[in-house]
């Protein structure tokens, strides 16, 4: 990490000295209706845009948010925006076409929660800066402006920071150093992964303020169902595939060029990507472009043909229905991570629950819940794509389309459809929604209603 980024431990520590303790907090808002008790005492806010079915970050909302209730911590759920993405990727407000009927299954309860008090508030969001980042923790009228009492107006930031569980993701190498600053003065900093919490310790926040909180997974899902599948159904084809957005940061084109310079038409091996998102990216090839660039620049040697690649890959658009990316869990056997960054990657931890082998990028949060078994490429941090509006001179995983083709190669299908056996004691809904409650206890030892 380079120097400019990096927060002086001196400093990181001053800013923990002078947070107000818990017991000084004063009450924050209240959430149950005028003259009427609350069912529950204390509760956690938990916000954060949780509204689209099939969005990753709104995913990881419900699920965490979810996982805390059930642990027995009253928690009522709020959103920064009330907004849902169609499957046209257009935005609609929730109070015109309302929540979807799975997402009000999932977790419409915690958003009526009847809470009279609540602390801690836990964010959880992609921060895009450090002035994004000031947003969500005061957003405006939060702290009232009053050029005569400057003090007070301080007091009352430390008191909403003291207050406050930051639940974020980072899918390159740094933090921007005052996005760092002012993690370091929240009550937690909460992240996925491993590689996570050291990027946050390295710049500055204190190592007792960061804490890994994975991404969990229901009993209930229908992707355990993809483990009663036969092996036998597959033979001894290799059905590769991968599930994301359409961006550089996927690396979708490169997993292309790999597969058609790992296989030829003969050879027993079939590839699909479904992908939303695409034309985001103008320097970035569209979907159909980078196959038939992959095909005549890295296939001729194999003699691929169109209507080759026609029954060999498929790309699959547009957002779909939980089931449907169930069904591609269940019709292929070994799933490519090939993303230069992944906080958690929740395809490829799904591909876990379904029994399904891995190839993948070994840096980020894949590398939390990968098997021995499973097949890691060679890489090296370089520089990220140009469109990321990143950090000066941030860095994510690299690789070769020659080492993702060995890998390819090199992997083979799952000898037995099953769950990884230590899953449950480390990802499960009980599991995670514990650590989540253990974590808030600190924060707060005066929230559990005894």
């Amino acid at each position: 990490m380079e120097q400019e980024n990096e927060l002086p431990a001196a400093e990181a520590e001053r800013d923990l000295a002078r947070l107000p303790k818990m017991e000084d907090v004063p009450k924050t808002e209240n959430y149950f209706q005028p003259g009427a008790p609350a069912l529950h005492k204390y509760g956690v806010l938990y916000q954060g845009e949780f509204e689209t079915p099939s969005d990753g970050t709104a995913q990881a909302v419900r699920l965490h948010a979810r996982a805390l209730a059930d642990a027995g911590i009253p928690v009522l759920l709020r959103s920064f925006s009330s907004v849902v993405v169609n499957a046209q990727g257009v935005a609609e407000p929730v109070f015109l076409v309302g929540l979807p009927p799975e997402v009000e299954t999932e977790v419409g309860d915690l958003t009526r929660a009847d809470i009279a008090e609540a602390r801690p508030a836990i964010k959880h969001l992609v921060i895009r800066s450090a002035e994004h980042l000031k947003q969500v923790l005061f957003p405006r009228g939060a702290i009232p402006h009053d050029a005569s009492n400057l003090e007070a107006q301080i007091k009352m930031q430390e008191t909403i920071e003291s207050n406050s569980i930051v639940y974020s993701v980072w899918e390159r190498d740094r933090i921007d150093v005052a996005v760092a600053r002012r993690l370091a003065r929240v009550r937690q900093c909460w992240v996925p992964c491993e590689q996570n919490a050291k990027l946050l310790r390295d710049s500055g926040v204190p190592a007792g303020r960061v804490h890994v909180v994975p991404h969990p997974y229901r009993d209930d899902d229908v992707i355990h169902a993809c483990t009663k599948r036969p092996v036998s159904m597959f033979g001894d084809q290799k059905r590769f595939y991968a599930i994301g957005r359409w961006e550089p940061r996927k690396g979708f084109s490169l997993l292309l060029a790999a597969f058609f310079k790992a296989f030829s038409p003969r050879d027993n091996a079939t590839l699909t990507i479904k992908w939303s998102g695409s034309g985001l990216w103008p320097q970035y090839l569209a979907p159909e472009d980078a196959l038939h660039v992959a095909r005549t620049s890295f296939g001729a040697t194999h003699g691929w043909t169109e209507s080759d690649a026609a029954r060999a890959v498929t790309l699959i658009d547009g957002r779909v229905k939980r089931s449907k990316i169930v069904e591609l869990h269940f019709r292929n056997n070994i799933y490519v991570s090939s993303s230069h960054g992944e906080a958690w990657n929740l395809a490829a931890f799904d591909a876990k629950l379904a029994g399904n082998s891995l190839v993948y990028v070994p840096w980020g949060g894949v590398c939390d819940f990968a098997s021995a078994s499973d097949l890691a490429i060679h890489c090296q941090l370089g520089d990220v794509h140009p469109s990321y509006q990143w950090e000066h001179g941030a860095r994510w995983a690299d690789y070769q389309i020659s080492d993702l083709a060995e890998g390819l190669r090199r992997a083979r299908p799952p000898e037995k459809l099953e769950r990884p056996a230590d899953f449950e004691g480390r990802f499960s809904m009980r599991a995670v929604g514990q650590r989540m409650r253990d974590l808030v206890e600190i924060a707060a030892p005066a929230l559990p209603e005894k």
